[in-house]
């Protein structure tokens, strides 16, 4: 007996070694696998393959190769593609999902602001991590956030191994901005966590105030991320405070020439279309869901199209979408806004609004707004390797004539079956890989025990 147990662990030894020994030239091989590149031709690789080192792709192609990897992925009858972008965020909001379901946008506000003050930072990381599974479970690799406790964000998505955009922390008194140094030295060398400044709400904010908010974006190389134009009163409140709308004051503050991703935009005009398309820093989010739930509206996509504006999607927070699966919105956007409105003169799908035009918006034009773009967003040598992979052998996607109406009209989340995010696998064959079964069923366990604390604070009605 003893004899046999050498004997297996001598073969053991001697097999890892010679893997060891092995000239492995990339890390990870996706084979077998139909490639939606996004990149500028849009083209689709059939039988292909993606080779990835050192969290890079690169090289990628159809048939034969030569590479030897330490790990491979054999993806027959699945769709690679670059992981979903979320350009618009507040990832611990799961917090509140289904709190006020039945309130108009500003009952709402009121009521998340009075649930968010009775609660701690633990509180919103277990939150995040929440959100940060739902998200890597449904195809979102990158989620650009602002919110509150940004270092528990930050701590969760190194677990997660998501790719983040975090508003950084800052103080903001007597129109002086001061920034949080030591926040950014702690987290600048991730390759997978960059920073926004995020003035919200921006009505809060005078003149003098962005003045401050620029010679920190142009110190720091932030994006400016803001909620703008998110209700029909905004601009109304803004002329009356200020004496101009948020647009002018941007303006005013000389912020337009930065790269500025606007969430929400449901109340422009024609005019502000105009100007905005004259600088290509700009990136508007669109959050359907959202909007439609909270005001009975969205963006006006048609409109934007017509101006060649930069468009992403977000999911918002959960707590006034209730999903942050993407797919979800991008769902939304093909079957609600992809048809002729007549109260205009023009056809939506005239303006280019088609299935591709949709997965583009989600994937490379939502890094385009987050200023990504030559790291994240398509799949081409050089850039990060952030790809899904989608199981297109399954009941709800077949038959499939068009893999892009596909993906908008029928794919949700539960499709995606493999998330890799900066050359790391994190979920195979739906199974996250950083956090096991137990850890996500202690998480759901948290996010209840915070859920009771909410409905304790006898805020289910609103009293001002």
């Amino acid at each position: 007996m003893c004899l046999f147990v050498v004997a297996v662990f001598a073969v053991f030894f001697f097999v890892q070694n010679q893997n060891d020994k092995k000239n492995y030239n990339a890390d990870l091989i996706i084979q077998d696998v139909t490639i939606l590149t996004l990149n500028e031709k849009s083209e689709i690789i059939k039988d292909g393959w993606i080779a990835v080192k050192n969290g890079e792709i690169i090289e990628l192609g159809s048939g034969g190769h030569n590479y030897l990897a330490k790990e491979i992925i054999y993806a027959k009858g699945k769709i690679a593609m670059p992981g979903l972008i979320n350009a618009h965020s507040h990832v611990a909001m799961t917090l509140f999902r289904g709190a006020g379901d039945e309130l108009n946008l500003p009952d709402w506000i009121f009521k998340m602001s009075e649930h968010e003050r009775k609660l701690v930072e633990e509180d919103f990381y277990w939150g995040a991590l929440l959100g940060e599974i739902e998200m890597v479970k449904s195809g979102t690799t990158t989620f650009n956030d602002m919110y509150f406790s940004e270092e528990a964000i930050v701590k969760s998505a190194k677990e997660t191994g998501m790719r983040l955009v975090i508003d950084i922390p800052f103080d903001f008194e007597n129109d002086k901005v001061e920034i949080d140094k030591s926040f950014i030295n702690d987290y600048k060398n991730f390759s997978t966590i960059s920073f926004s400044i995020a003035p919200n709400p921006l009505i809060n904010f005078s003149e003098n105030g962005l003045a401050e908010i620029k010679k920190a974006i142009l110190d720091n190389d932030f994006v400016l991320h803001i909620h703008i134009e998110e209700g029909k009163n905004e601009k109304n409140d803004f002329v009356k405070k200020y004496g101009y709308t948020p647009l002018e004051m941007l303006s005013n503050a000389d912020l337009l020439n930065n790269k500025i991703a606007m969430a929400h935009a449901v109340n422009f005009t024609d005019e502000e279309f105009k100007i905005i398309s004259k600088y290509p820093n700009i990136g508007i989010v669109i959050n359907p869901k959202t909007n439609f739930k909270l005001s009975g509206y969205s963006a006006s996509l048609a409109e934007m199209m017509e101006y060649n504006l930069i468009l992403g999607i977000g999911t918002d927070g959960a707590g006034s979408s209730n999903s942050l699966d993407l797919f979800d919105q991008i769902n939304l956007i093909a079957f609600a806004i992809g048809k002729c409105d007549s109260d205009k003169s023009y056809c939506e799908n005239r303006n280019n609004i088609y299935p591709e035009k949709i997965i583009r918006m989600a994937t490379i034009d939502g890094a385009k707004v987050l200023g990504l773009d030559k790291e994240i967003g398509s799949l081409e040598v050089g850039k990060r390797a952030d790809v899904i992979l989608i199981d297109f052998n399954k009941v709800e996607l077949t038959p499939s004539y068009n893999i892009y109406s596909s993906l908008v009209y029928n794919t949700d989340g539960s499709d995606v079956t493999d998330s890799i995010i900066d050359g790391k696998v994190v979920m195979r064959d739906r199974k996250l890989i950083n956090l096991n079964e137990r850890e996500v069923a202690n998480i759901i366990k948290k996010v209840n025990e915070v859920a009771e604390k909410i409905k304790k604070s006898n805020l289910t009605k609103i009293v001002k």
